[in-house]
């Protein structure tokens, strides 16, 4: 009798761990509704003057990490529909969108390669999980390859390409890793740890940007992928996200609640940007910015 309630009692507490961690696995899993505008963005004497709103994604649900491509009129970004997210272009020009893939998988985060013959996106697979990083040919998308296997080398959360392909990620674990790797050998160096989510290549700096946190504090930094020396650019925006984008002159942005700032090299400081009052009053999180055009993910 003993044993059969000890028997019950672990059962029941068997039970409630398990619907404790698949509660876990939903709300890590589910997606906020988000919208991507393209505005427009000129320098001016005291900082920026952006206008010209418009939504190009347009509809309910999840739209988000943008990306542009480097010498075409195209932002690619990543849509949930139905559950599973696929790779969407938005051509600035024609004002028509398209959708690229159609997998049973996830696609996030499309940046176009250094050849610029393929788009790579991080895939997370339907069957078991894993996070790995793919390419898809621009011309055709149904061909792909895989670049990094999360088997091999553990989930790739996001990334970021430099001119002569090297390469560098945020790899998930305890603590998030900076990983630079050679492509050619699958090797990877960690050069950061406890790092954010904003990875980018800076043409201007001929560096990579990264966020990482010391202490209480998080600290935008630039690493040299010739060297893999690392160096402090600035205190990271204050109680935001730490979502951040470069303009081709080099100044940083970044986005904190409802607002868009730059920071001010000759005054070590962030400064808020004016946005216009037919944008939405929303969180922003993601952004993105090449030339005279500036994307942003709000919330609904």
């Amino acid at each position: 009798m003993g044993n059969t309630k000890c028997q019950t009692r672990s059962k029941t507490k068997f039970m409630k761990i398990l619907f404790f961690v698949f509660c876990y696995q939903v709300i890590s899993f589910a997606q906020n509704g988000t919208e991507i505008y393209l505005l427009e963005i000129q320098k001016t004497t005291d900082g920026f003057n952006i206008q010209n709103p418009v939504n190009i994604s347009n509809r309910t649900g999840y739209d988000n990490q943008p990306s542009f491509h480097p010498t075409k009129s195209l932002i690619y970004f990543s849509s949930q529909k139905s559950g599973q997210t696929d790779i969407y272009a938005y051509n600035y020009n024609s004002k028509k969108l398209i959708q690229i893939t159609n997998t049973e998988d996830s696609e996030y985060s499309p940046t176009v390669t250094p050849d610029k013959e393929f788009f790579s996106c991080i895939v997370q697979r339907k069957s078991n999980g894993d996070q790995d990083l793919v390419k898809f040919s621009i011309k055709n998308p149904e061909k792909s390859e895989i670049i990094l296997e999360s088997q091999k080398t553990g989930k790739i959360g996001y990334h970021a390409w430099f001119p002569d392909n090297k390469l560098i990620t945020f790899v998930l674990g305890e603590p998030n890793t900076l990983q630079q790797f050679d492509i050619s050998t699958k090797k990877s160096t960690v050069l950061g740890k406890n790092i954010g989510r904003s990875l980018h290549y800076v043409p201007s700096k001929k560096a990579f940007s990264f966020v990482e946190k010391e202490g209480e504090t998080w600290k935008v930094k630039l690493l040299n992928p010739e060297n893999q020396t690392i160096s402090v650019y600035a205190d990271a925006l204050p109680a935001s996200e730490q979502y951040n984008a470069w303009d081709k002159n080099g100044i940083l942005f970044g986005t904190k609640n409802e607002g868009l700032y730059f920071f001010e090299e000759k005054t070590n400081s962030w400064k808020e940007l004016t946005l216009p009052p037919n944008l939405p009053k929303n969180k922003i999180s993601r952004l993105a910015i090449k030339n005279q055009y500036l994307v942003l993910v709000i919330n609904e």
